[in-house]
């Protein structure tokens, strides 16, 4: 199939009609402010809110303190708080950062200084992180019982990055347990929900963040994907989230499972906010070497830049729909999702786009090296680095040479804890058999290249099903930009994709299923380094759609947490309160069978 559409007069009178304008609303009287409400805010009107052009409901100025106290006030009411939609809690936010508010009063005294938000792009965004990512004022704990206490001596080098750029660094958001799962589970977290109906899953393992920005218990948070896990999220909770290529955003201070398919990334409710994320987490970082494949003077001074439809929009480009995917014969989605999807292809045409079929039958998932060899290799860094952790490895019985994790002794390792919940436990036991020593061959990182290459020049020069070239009117193969696909779980396993290409992507809303009330979300995928174009495409489709909408939650009627203390006491509990047993009160026995079900030794 090929869609050739200019933009008719009719889409664009109905792309009007439904609020795919960027001018601004009508002029209000002389004198008066646009006001400012906390639900669905971005950076924007809260830049606004903070200058004045924007005020609160009692005629007051905001502060960037006084954001951050709302934030956490709004987390406070709603985050343990059961919803009518499935009886359960959202439970997105794992702890709060005890010294948000002085980082907040900080930013005041800056912006007084300054006049403004000066350089700081992401001026008192307050940000809610992942769990695995270290940050050198408060610790992070993968969602595991097994890493409390374990504390940074640094920031990992994405939130250095965001803390230079003026953001509020919130807490830390559940996840899943080391990342393993995509169902919003672990240990700690107990199980997180979506905000739009607590009885569906959030998706994972970025789920505390995804419901957490959802519920608008922060401006923008950070997910890592190893596979989908800022992809799926994004999708089901209606955001926008960016997995950029490998080497956009160091890996250095994000607990890893595979150094050759991780990536951190922005999850946020708009593009725009998602751009200006992306801008301040990247960046070349020496201790990832794959950030220096891609220099500073070849990266984009903002990604900013490319919020502009009329240069960088949708009209005019060649965009691929995938229809095959290696054995997978429904990338782009099946049941709501994939009619989602199909609705938003012909929006697309509508807006300009021409569309194609794409087939890559010859894609295959790939990886390389060992996740043993590269969570050992995340503690030695975390070390080097003054980091103070009860943990030095995954396992003290395979401790005799990897990274120099000689020092891991006696119950220093993972494993041998016995806190790592029993639905990860046999996951973790298949990590410390994997050899330690296991780095990546020339032979698994020239495969990767080679698969990289495949899916490049189908896109440099489009072939039809059968292999035969696809020519433009001028005869000239068609070079596409982008392709569209579903970020999972409709449509088969498609997570592979990004994740062997190290390719970039980004999800944006595409409206509601209605047979469950969550979002879906469309995987907009570009080549490596190009999460300009990605952006470009994606804002152009926002504006012109609107798909975002808040979820419906109700607070406590009670005050659950009279203070940041209280309320991370209650989180680090959770376990214990929802199951009166103590994860290392767990019979050995229960653990042990674990790994003998799931590793078979």
């Amino acid at each position: 199939m090929t869609i050739r559409s200019p933009l008719p007069l009719a889409a664009v009178l109905a792309l009007a009609a439904c609020g795919g304008s960027d001018r601004p609303g009508p002029a209000l009287p002389p004198g008066e402010s646009e006001p400012f409400a906390l639900i669905e805010a971005d950076l924007l009107q809260v830049h606004d809110a903070l200058a004045g052009r924007r005020t609160l409901s009692d005629g007051s100025t905001l502060s960037c303190v006084g954001l951050t106290q709302m934030y956490i006030d709004r987390i406070f009411a709603y985050n343990d708080a059961p919803q009518p939609s499935g009886l359960l809690p959202v439970r997105g936010v794992l702890m709060i950062n005890p010294h948000a508010l002085d980082e907040a009063a900080a930013l005041d005294a800056l912006y007084a200084r300054d006049g403004g938000i000066g350089e700081r792009a992401l001026h008192c965004m307050p940000v809610l992180l992942k769990d695995n990512y270290d940050t050198y004022d408060h610790p992070s704990t993968q969602g595991s019982y097994a890493m409390l206490g374990h504390q940074a001596g640094v920031d990992a080098h994405s939130v250095a990055g965001l803390r230079k750029a003026g953001a509020v660094i919130l807490g830390k958001a559940n996840q899943d347990e080391f990342a393993f799962f995509t169902t919003g589970f672990s240990g700690r977290a107990i199980q997180v929900t979506n905000p739009y109906n607590t009885s569906q899953s959030p998706a994972g393992s970025s789920s505390g963040t995804g419901a957490s920005i959802a519920a608008n218990f922060a401006l923008g948070g950070t997910g890592s994907d190893t596979c989908q896990s800022i992809r799926h999220p994004s999708s089901v909770n209606g955001l926008v989230g960016i997995r950029p290529s490998l080497g956009v955003i160091s890996q250095h201070g994000i607990f890893p499972l595979s150094h050759q398919r991780d990536t951190g990334g922005p999850m946020t409710r708009t593009v725009r906010d998602a751009a200006l994320m992306l801008t301040a987490m990247a960046g070349v970082d020496p201790r990832d070497p794959k950030t220096l494949d891609y220099p500073a003077e070849a990266r984009p001074a903002s990604y900013a830049r490319y919020l502009d439809r009329a240069t960088h929009g949708v009209a005019g480009r060649h965009i691929g729909v995938l229809r095959q995917l290696g054995s997978n014969t429904s990338p782009a989605g099946t049941d709501a999702q994939g009619a989602l999807i199909a609705v938003a292809i012909e929006q697309l045409a509508d807006m300009g786009a021409i569309i194609h079929d794409v087939w890559l039958p010859d894609f295959a998932s790939l990886g390389a090296g060992s996740r043993h060899f590269d969570m050992n290799d995340y503690f030695r860094q975390f070390e080097l680095e003054g980091g103070h952790s009860a943990r030095h490895c995954v396992s003290s019985s395979f401790a005799t040479s990897a990274n120099g994790r000689e020092s891991c002794l006696l119950r220093d390792g993972i494993v041998e804890t016995l806190l790592v919940d029993a639905r990860s436990a046999g996951i973790m036991g298949t990590v410390a058999l994997a050899d330690p020593d296991q780095e990546p061959t020339e032979a698994e990182l020239q495969a990767i290249v080679d698969m990289r290459a495949y899916v490049t020049g189908v896109m440099d020069a489009l072939v039809d099903a059968d292999g035969e070239p696809v020519l433009d009117d001028s005869g000239a193969p068609v070079r596409l930009d982008a392709l569209l696909l579903s970020p999972g779980p409709t449509g088969g396993r498609t997570c592979d994709f990004g994740s062997t290409t190290q390719m970039g992507s980004i999800v944006v809303p595409v409206g509601f299923d209605e047979t469950v009330g969550v979002p879906r979300g469309m995987e907009i995928f570009v080549r490596r380094f190009d999460e300009g174009t990605g952006i470009g495409i994606a804002y152009d489709y926002e504006q012109a759609t609107h798909h975002r909408a808040p979820p419906a939650l109700l607070p406590s009627p009670l005050s659950l947490h009279p203070s940041i203390a209280a309320f991370n006491a209650h989180q680090q509990q959770a376990l214990m309160t929802a199951t009166s047993v103590a994860p290392e009160d767990l019979p050995v026995e229960v653990y042990l069978q674990a790994l003998r079900e799931l590793t078979g030794t």
